[in-house]
């Protein structure tokens, strides 16, 4: 943390930030803590195991656009991963959600699919209202999925394995 606090062009309260262990039950109130507005421009969550589950949490916010991704489940699968507050990635590609499982959630919020990057790493959600024809119909995960891709970005990729399927949906 050192090294955020030593930059010259980081002074003046211009990046705000807090080490915390993250759960659907407390990032409403660490992103209170920190003094994030209800509306904001890009919300990008990308916490691995419980990814789909920190966004439930933030219900109160309205962020414009939100970004998340697991691209290694098919677009036609609905699925997430059980939910454990104190769950922590192993390595494995048993972790977040699928997009289908993302696409339905954003629903819930009033958030549209709008695409997802070529390498498989992003996906993102605009907030409906602000839609205004401006972005290729349908908003499903079907006509946006883009698979992992991940040796483009020169990245090691998660190991393959078995999804979690207990509590399936």
């Amino acid at each position: 943390m050192g090294a955020l606090e030593n930059r010259d062009d980081l002074q003046n309260d211009c990046l705000k930030y807090l080490v915390a262990f993250t759960s659907k039950e407390n990032i409403s109130a660490l992103f209170e803590q920190l003094g994030v507005p209800k509306e904001f421009d890009l919300l990008s969550l990308d916490i691995d195991q419980n990814t789909y589950y920190a966004w439930e949490g933030l219900r109160s916010f309205r962020p414009r656009v939100v970004v998340v991704y697991n691209a290694a489940i098919p677009p036609d699968v609905d699925w997430k991963v059980c939910y454990g507050s104190d769950r922590t990635w192993n390595y494995t590609q048993n972790f977040g959600a699928s997009l289908k499982a993302f696409e339905s959630l954003g629903r819930q919020f009033g958030y549209s699919l709008i695409g997802c990057e070529f390498v498989g790493l992003n996906a993102f959600f605009v907030r409906d209202d602000l839609l205004a024809g401006k972005f290729a119909e349908p908003f499903t995960s079907e006509n946006h999925y883009e698979p992992p891709r991940y040796s483009i970005a020169r990245r090691r990729s998660h190991p393959p394995s078995i999804l979690d399927r207990t509590g399936f949906g």
